[in-house]
């Protein structure tokens, strides 16, 4: 164009950086901004528009940023650009901000706004709370049954906890995507409901939904998180040989796990020493973590090993092994594990746990005590024990990994982060009302025992999601899970 003297105009700039965002070239992107500041082009919608796409795609957010506050006349798609952005950086206070901004703007939010919007929402540290006022929004712009709206709400409310509600949004889609299915089957699959997911799939097979690698990974899922081996080995086979699916390593890693967990560690490593590659880290941790639970000392020194070779910095090789040795009352091998770790300056994931009350998030480690509630938190945690020994509850100090004395760690397992939560959400909740707790690594088995316990006399629903899965703890003293995860 240049060499024939057409000079481009803004549609012609914003079709090159299209291109370019696709192609995710940052470098020949900021060449072409160039020219477009030089053509005075670059206040243009159509050419701003493709500045902040082109930025985002390339991961510079800040530059993105930057373009769409110098624009003057912003419009719906540049809102719904920077939304989209901050939903695939995961910068949840930023995206929210700016749904506020562009309320407050008189703007009326459109469909691809809102499913940005209420992605972000899916985020752990997003509120719940958010997600459920962006669904109003939804109801009152009337786009709440938008395939894309209606396929963002299930998702945000399976990782929310909700599942009833995403099931009443997935039940209530007019049409699905395969987005839709997907995370209904994965969220039935995080909440200990491997029927329903099971269903659901199969309710695809019969609608003749063409399935992707993405749908036998939530199947998978559902059928580790229930202990259904039989039934995930029939999956795979329908994956590999009705679907055409070629395994791939996270579908590889979901039959280790499978097979981990139900403590058949030598089928687990049968996949291991068939794949056509070598085992990463992740699936040596998920042997570790099983050798642990099945007391397999060898292989979990094997894969303790495997682990620390390939990630020297990685916290929780050591910490598994070391928990492992502490379990099985071989203290000098763990104090060897320990002497490592600080030799190589490898600190140890801290235990938080995060409970939300009336919008505002609340952190708390084990044995916490800086909550400004500290005192009535401890006066309700004293309370709850000696309810739970009058219904004969005997802490299995097991669990406490530390070469102290039982009357010590009793008092160590009252003070686990997901307890101290509980505690403060009970005394600052109206009673009866459900209570969700977000922990950042397993809740241990004395927990889990004690929490089925604290539903049940203070007559609440508590939801506990931990690294692996939801747990839904009923107020008549039963969990999701079966007490397998």
């Amino acid at each position: 164009m240049y060499k024939e003297g057409t000079e481009p105009n803004s549609f012609t700039f914003a079709a090159a950086l299209g291109v370019l965002a696709e192609e995710g070239v940052s470098g020949r992107g900021r060449q072409v901004h160039t020219v477009v500041v030089k053509n005075g082009l670059d206040k243009t919608i159509p050419v701003s528009n493709s500045l902040i796409n082109l930025y985002l795609k390339c991961g510079k957010a800040d530059e993105a940023a930057k373009v769409f506050s110098s624009i003057d006349d912003k419009d719906i798609v540049a809102w719904s650009a920077m939304l989209a952005g901050y939903a695939q950086t995961g910068e949840t206070e930023a995206a929210v901000k700016m749904f506020s901004e562009l309320t407050k703007g008189g703007i009326k939010p459109n469909e691809f706004t809102l499913s940005s919007v209420l992605n972000v929402c899916a985020a752990a540290s997003a509120s719940s709370g958010q997600g459920k006022q962006f669904h109003g929004f939804a109801i009152k712009s009337r786009v709440e049954n938008s395939l894309i709206v209606s396929s963002a709400l299930l998702t945000m409310y399976a990782k929310k906890g909700d599942i009833e509600s995403a099931e009443a949004v997935f039940k209530r889609q007019g049409e699905r995507d395969l987005v839709s299915w997907n995370s209904m089957i994965s969220g039935y699959a995080q909440h200990g409901e491997a029927i329903k997911a099971l269903d659901v799939f199969e309710e695809m097979k019969r609608q003749k939904v063409k399935m992707d690698s993405v749908t036998f990974i939530g199947v998978f899922a559902a059928c580790t998180h229930a202990g259904f081996v039989e039934e995930g080995e029939k999956y795979f086979d329908i994956m590999v040989r009705e679907c055409k699916i070629a395994p791939t390593k996270e579908h590889n890693s979901c039959m280790v796990d499978l097979y981990s967990r139900a403590g058949l560690l030598e089928k687990a490593m049968e996949v291991i020493d068939n794949m056509p590659y070598l085992a990463g880290s992740t699936i040596w941790r998920t042997i570790l973590a099983a050798c642990r639970v099945h007391k397999r000392t060898e292989l979990g020194r094997l894969a303790a090993k495997k682990i620390i070779d390939m990630k020297p910095e990685d916290s929780a090789a050591y910490v598994l092994l070391s928990n492992m040795y502490a379990e099985s009352g071989d203290w000098g091998e763990r104090a060897k594990v320990r002497k490592l770790m600080e030799e190589r300056k490898v600190k140890k994931e801290a235990g938080y746990s995060w409970i939300e009350v009336k919008n505002k998030t609340y952190a708390f480690l084990a044995g916490d005590r800086s909550h400004p509630l500290k005192d009535q938190i401890y006066k309700k945690v004293e309370d709850l024990s000696r309810r739970l020994k009058d219904l004969g509850y005997e802490p299995d100090t097991s669990y406490v990994l530390q070469d102290i004395d039982d009357e010590h760690k009793e008092a160590v397992l009252a003070q686990h982060s997901e307890r101290l939560a509980i505690a403060f959400g009970l005394i600052a909740t109206p009673q009866g009302s459900p209570l969700l707790i977000i922990k950042n690594l397993r809740v241990c088995g004395d927990c889990h025992a004690v929490i089925k316990l604290i539903a049940k006399i203070e007559e609440r629903e508590i939801v506990v999601r931990d690294t692996n899965r939801f747990h839904h703890f009923s107020s008549d003293g039963i969990c999701s899970c079966g007490d397998f995860w």
